[in-house]
């Protein structure tokens, strides 16, 4: 076996290294062991050899022993020599006493060592026989006595040769790796230690640089919050978090980014400069592989680790994706205690488990910092080129710090620096060179694929064969220049690699970049022009992007396509001007229709624009041209056409550095256009004036190289108000001159009222409010928004303002009766407020409106004619409160059934009016009920059957007679189940008699789910609050066992509320006697079988209360259903079925889930009879019965549980059980106190007379000190 240490490795170990190979083995054996490592009084010491003793290791709280370190205390002596008998005898004693004649005195070690009763150990790098290490025991135990000591004191006494320390060795690969790099000065089959790993050249060579710049990605791209807050951090934060999740056995963690960034040297100096006990533990336990060198080896050596469960951390460089998911896998399976980290390029994310980790170049201090590590004295300008040369990878910052004189540099071309660079890297020859220049020509080359893109690049532009280009290009990678991201190459950095693609196309025919363009595959066109993106600088990119321009898009049909199109969009970042000439010599042209076919080209045009119209010198087409896109909009997201031209129309972050003169004066060319569309499309955008929440689409002001360009925004207010001016005026002025916008128009006005009133311009925009209102006759919308400022904004308005606005709600306010009691009724009751009240938290005046409609109800009433006027002009508006209206309007009416019949006759099938003909029906019933009833029935038959008659049926007062029509309606399908819970609202039903009630209740259930729902809520309002008549009581009862109720449920909350509080008002009115008791223990079984998980997590609280009435009240009949159930569950029904009967899991008190369940307190008679001889029985026992009983002396078993071990204990199944109930599956803040809870009792059962459930017992208190531990380093990290 590849990690097999042989005694010969440790004979020829030097002093030093025996003891480094002890403090190697003591964190080995001490993570695989579980020893805690923190929350303990005297945490893991590996102490520096003094007074007899060469190092210890001493823990409490965790396994009593293991198989290498005899107790809790242990002290060991290196000897790396045939120390004899004599030697171990002596080395009991100070040098001071050894001399011959003087009084020995005991060595402080064992004195210390004795007072523990610690366990003393020989580690020696001698061949020990069985008789040698009795020999040399004895001996010490005389040294010891001789030195007025006594042995037996000493825990133990054991001698460790090499034969032992080859053997402990062998257990921990990590310890066996060292071993055999310090034997043979090289690795086990491409395995390494860390230390191994750090002799790389590199490492070596270029002393490492703090490394401050938050260029480490928690994730695998940069999100950003809306507070501005990024997932990005600096490398010792990184990691904290890297070094958080493997602490665990089992997680993988991927770190990607470009080759030369430093993702290797990342991890290297942060497991080479740990700072804690933990880190010591995870360093010298991990092992480092380079995949190119393991490739063939690497899954079946990490499967030989996982399955051997050691603890391990596998550190695996160059690693590609598809090997880094195997060895997630490997890792998370089982009782696998492996951790993995890898490292690539690739940056697709694995699974969720993964904890992802992306590094980027740097934009800080790292550059200078590196090269000045080698050049103290170099000029801040001469750090500043090469940074921008570097490119942000410390790899080439490394690579100009040792190979160049920093000297020259500032007199050097660019040209000068990059061949520094080429040769600095061995990349010299003229096929290499132009290889390497071919690649920059693109962002990205992909090596195999759709046209073989490399083959066709290195046919047109390199002169030489595919895999000829592919081995010089690999040469380049192993120097960092090629990044390799998974089938793609990538010259880098960006600037070096820029300027060999402007080197190289100096050197390409035009003929040639046109053919090219015209037969390469998309992707890889694209891929060339993405390079040119940041070379928008130079003459001759900007010729070759013209060339291409004129080659490919000289016509509408060659841009109106998804690959001319996204060619375009490239072009904007390098050409923009010649591009928006395009667009307006050949695109805007186009029809709305054409426009509107093409939509593959769609997308990319837009992005497009919306880059161009950022721009001064492109906005008018720009502008022009995303009007008539949106226009004929074929796209539904936010920035689609519409959403960025309605954004140029916002104050801020309009997406354009334009004035608004220049936006303005584009919309004014829609709002004159004769396409209604284009006029419709610039009134909404008119919208976009008034906003105050601003934002903006993507990043449309980066364009090339260039700095990013800032939108246009006010300096001044009186900029604000000319803006908002030009809006108002425009709205007004389209208003007037299409009336067929003229509502778009007021809404927008109306919508932006409170906000303009709080500008300069509050006197032009109230005097526009009235004049419309003048006009319309009266316009209850900007009475309201004027109401919102007045009463959310005056208190903090001047004096003049706020006198104005109070008046002008004054002019704004109907005179006439009817046109108030429209505003009164038009919104919900909140809406129109006292104007002369003022905003505050103690205001809750919500019946203001209700109160002024009802008054003019009253006035309205008394003259017959304005009554029906009032109605004729009411029902056909959506007036949201009318009902109170009606309602008195009608029962002050002269006429009631002229005043019904009136109203009647407006409702249409739509149900319009329906609000009010409402109203006026329960008004009509308050004073005449035999008119109600003519009423209600010439409302049935006259109505279409699309209005909905509980309506009606709800606003009257509910007789005997009435529930009968009800009841018929029901059955006829014109009232729908669930409708017939309004009867009871407003306690409608209560002068009804329960008998009555009950002919209703009987026909719901006829009606499913819903109607059995609907009919526990009515019997639940009904008469609420006082106690149920024992007839009626017995009605619910029979309704709370009804199958439909588990068949579905309406709203959770209010479902599981009806359920539990009709079980205990029937409970307290009639018992539950054994046929009831039947029936509810059926739902409990129908609950658990239930497929809905929905409806499970609705109604399993009130089913565990259910559980512990049956329980108590009928516990025979409870017992026989759960026994039936449990017997005949699947796996799922069992576990749902735990949830009702066990332990609260939604609690998350501290002793939450060492409580009994609902189901405990059946007799142990009944429950032992059933589970005796029959292990899966004894394990189901364990769900409910309590665990632990928790005093102020700590914890114990409960007595219960004792005699359930007592009696079950031997039983596989039982012990599982518990070990899963004492882990808890839910809890808030630290599971630690949860945990420790069960230390003491487990520790009382190390010695049970069942000696199953002893071992049981000792390993689970072990384990559960382990996860303590972990649990508790993690809450510190935290913060908890």
């Amino acid at each position: 076996m590849m990690f097999d240490v042989n005694p010969g490795q440790i004979d020829s170990l030097t002093s030093l290294q025996l003891v480094q190979l002890l403090g190697r083995l003591l964190h080995a054996e001490a993570q695989a062991a579980d020893v805690p490592l923190g929350n303990i009084n005297v945490p893991l010491q590996i102490t520096i050899p003094d007074g007899g003793e060469d190092g210890r290791i001493v823990w409490k709280n965790g396994r009593d022993s293991t198989n290498y370190l005899p107790g809790r205390q242990n002290f060991f002596q290196c000897k790396a020599s045939n120390f004899g008998r004599d030697g171990w005898k002596k080395e009991c004693w100070t040098k001071s006493s050894r001399r011959r004649g003087t009084t020995r005195v005991l060595a402080p070690a064992l004195k210390s060592i004795s007072a523990v009763n610690g366990h003393y150990v020989g580690f020696t790098t001698e061949a020990l026989t069985g008789q040698k290490i009795d020999d040399y025991a004895a001996a010490i135990e005389e040294g010891i006595t001789e030195a007025g000591g006594d042995p037996n004191r000493l825990g133990s006494i054991k001698l460790y040769g090499s034969n032992e320390i080859a053997a402990w060795a062998t257990s921990h690969p990590s310890v066996a790796i060292w071993l055999g790099e310090i034997a043979h000065r090289q690795t086990l089959g491409g395995f390494r230690t860390v230390e191994a790993w750090g002799q790389r050249g590199d490492f070596v060579d270029q002393p490492y640089a703090d490394d401050g710049d938050n260029r480490y990605i928690i994730g695998t791209t940069r999100t950003r919050e809306l507070n501005g807050s990024d997932n990005s951090t600096s490398a010792k934060a990184a990691w904290a978090k890297v070094l958080e999740h493997v602490t665990f056995p089992g997680q993988s963690v991927r770190i990607s980014g470009a080759s030369g960034l430093g993702k290797s040297r990342f991890v290297y100096e942060s497991l080479r400069s740990s700072s804690s006990i933990v880190a010591d533990i995870v360093s010298n336990s991990t092992i480092f592989a380079d995949y190119r060198v393991v490739s063939n080896t690497l899954l079946p050596i990490a499967a030989q680790l996982a399955d051997g469960h050691h603890d391990i951390l596998l550190v695996v460089d160059e690693c590609p994706r598809e090997a880094a998911i195997e060895l997630g896998q490997l890792a998370g399976a089982g009782p696998s205690r492996l951790r993995v980290i890898t490292i690539d390029t690739d940056d697709r994310p694995l699974d969720k488990a993964t904890l992802h980790l992306s590094v980027l170049p740097s934009d800080g201090d790292l550059i200078g910092a590196i090269i000045r590590s080698k050049n103290p004295d170099v000029t801040e300008a001469t750090i500043s080129r090469l940074r921008d040369v570097c490119g942000g990878y410390p790899k080439f910052a490394v690579l100009v710090a040792a190979t160049w004189d920093l000297s020259t540099v500032a007199f050097e071309t660019i040209d000068d620096i990059v061949n520094r660079v080429l040769r600095g890297s061995s990349v010299t020859g003229t096929e290499e060179i132009r290889a390497l220049e071919c690649l920059a020509m693109f962002d990205r080359l992909s090596i195999e694929g759709e046209g073989n893109p490399l083959d066709l690049v290195a046919k047109d532009f390199a002169r030489m064969s595919g895999d000829e280009m592919y081995e010089h290009l690999s040469k380049a990678q192993d120097h960092d220049l090629v990044g390799r991201y998974r089938d793609q190459f990538a010259a880098q950095p960006r600037p070096i690699a820029e300027h060999l693609a402007h080197r190289r196309l100096k050197l390409v025919r035009p003929s040639l970049l046109e053919k090219f363009v015209l037969g390469a595959p998309d992707e890889l066109v694209l891929s060339l022009l993405r390079r040119w993106r940041f070379m928008d600088a130079s003459q001759l990119i900007r010729d070759a992007a013209s060339a291409i321009a004129d080659g490919h898009l000289s016509t509408p049909g060659a841009v109106l396509t998804a690959r001319g199109s996204a060619i375009l969009d490239a072009l904007v970042h390098i050409i923009p001007d010649k591009v928006a000439d395009r667009l307006h010599h050949l695109i805007l042209p186009c029809s709305n229709q054409v426009l509107a076919d093409a939509k593959e080209a769609r997308r990319s045009i837009v992005e497009a624009l919306s880059k161009l119209m950022f721009r001064s010198r492109s906005f008018n087409t720009a502008a022009r041209l995303l009007m008539k896109l949106a226009a004929a909009e074929t796209e539904e997201w936010a920035n689609n056409a519409t959403g960025l031209f309605k954004q140029l129309y916002q104050l801020q972050l309009s997406g354009t550095e334009v004035s608004p003169a220049e936006r303005f004066a584009i919309l004014d060319e829609g709002l004159d256009s004769e396409d209604e569309a284009t006029v419709a499309l610039c009134v909404d955008a008119l919208g976009s004036v008034f906003t105050s929440h601003f934002s903006r689409f993507g990043a449309t002001d980066e364009i090339g190289s260039g700095e990013p360009l800032k939108d246009w925004s006010p300096t001044t207010w009186d900029e604000v108000d000319e803006f908002h001016v030009e809006g108002l005026k425009r709205l007004l002025e389209i208003r007037k001159g299409r009336p067929e916008l003229a509502d778009r128009c007021e809404t927008i006005i109306t919508r932006a009222t409170r906000r303009v009133l709080n500008t300069g311009i509050y006197r032009q925009h109230g005097e526009a409010l009235v004049e419309i209102a003048k006009e319309k006759g009266g316009w209850p919308e900007a009475i309201e928004s004027v109401g919102h400022w007045l009463y959310f904004d005056r208190k903090g308005a001047k004096a003049k303002r706020s006198r104005y606005i109070r008046d002008l709600y004054t002019r704004l306010f109907p005179e006439d009766p009817i046109d108030k009691a429209i505003l009164f009724t038009k919104f919900w009751s909140a809406d129109i407020r006292d104007p002369d009240a003022i905003y505050r938290e103690s205001d809750n005046d919500f019946r203001y409106s209700e109160r002024a409609a009802e008054a003019l109800a009253d006035e309205i009433a008394q003259n017959d004619e304005m009554t029906l006027e009032a109605i004729g002009r009411m029902m056909p508006l959506d007036l949201k409160t009318v009902g109170p209206f009606a309602e008195r309007l009608s029962r002050r009416a002269r006429q009631r059934k002229n005043v019904f019949d009136t109203a009647l006759e407006l409702v249409d099938e739509g149900g319009t009016g329906m609000r009010m003909l409402r109203g006026i029906l329960r008004g009509i019933d308050l004073e005449d009920h035999s008119l109600a009833d003519e009423c209600l029935k010439k409302a049935v038959e006259t109505l279409p059957v699309t209005v909905p008659l509980i309506d009606f049926y709800s606003a009257l007062t509910i007789d005997d007679s009435r529930i009968d029509r009800v009841v018929a309606e029901l059955q006829a399908g014109r009232i729908k189940p669930v409708e017939c819970a309004y009867l009871s609202y407003g306690r409608g039903l209560d002068e009804r008699s329960a008998s009555s009630v009950s002919r209703l209740l009987d026909e719901l259930v006829n009606h499913g789910s819903d109607g059995a729902w609907t009919a526990l809520e009515i019997a639940m309002m009904y008469r609420h609050g006082q106690p149920l008549f024992p007839e009626f009581a017995a009605e619910i009862g029979k309704l709370l066992c009804n199958p439909a109720l588990i068949a579905g449920n309406r709203d959770s909350n209010r479902d599981a509320h009806l359920f539990e509080d009709l079980t205990k008002q029937v409970r307290n009115a009639i018992g539950v006697d054994a046929e009831l008791a039947d029936g509810l223990a059926q739902q409990i079984e129908r609950l658990a079988g239930s497929e809905e998980w929905e409806i499970f997590s609705t109604l399993s609280a009130p089913m565990r209360d259910l559980v512990s009435v049956l329980r108590e009240d009928q516990p025979d009949v409870l017992w026989a259903h759960i026994i039936r159930f449990y017997d005949n569950a699947t796996p799922i029904e069992r576990d749902r079925l735990h949830r009702l009967i066990g332990p609260n899991s939604d609690r998350f008190e501290k002793s939450a889930h060492t409580e009994a369940g609902p189901l405990y307190g059946i007799s142990k008679d009944r429950l032992f009879s059933w589970a005796d001889g029959v292990p899966d029985h004894q394990a189901f026992l364990v769900e409910f019965f309590p665990t632990l009983t928790i005093g102020e002396d700590g914890s114990a078993w409960d007595p219960a549980f004792e005699e359930l071990a007592a009696r079950y204990g031997k039983a596989r199944e039982f012990r599982a059980a518990v070990a899963d109930r004492i882990r808890p599956k839910s809890w808030s803040g630290s599971i630690v106190p949860l945990l420790e809870v069960y230390l003491d009792p487990l520790a009382s059962w190390s010695k049970h007379k069942i000696q199953a459930l002893a071992t049981w017992a000792k390993d689970q208190h072990r384990r559960l000190e382990s996860r303590i531990e972990r649990e508790a380093q993690h809450d510190r990290e935290i913060g908890l």
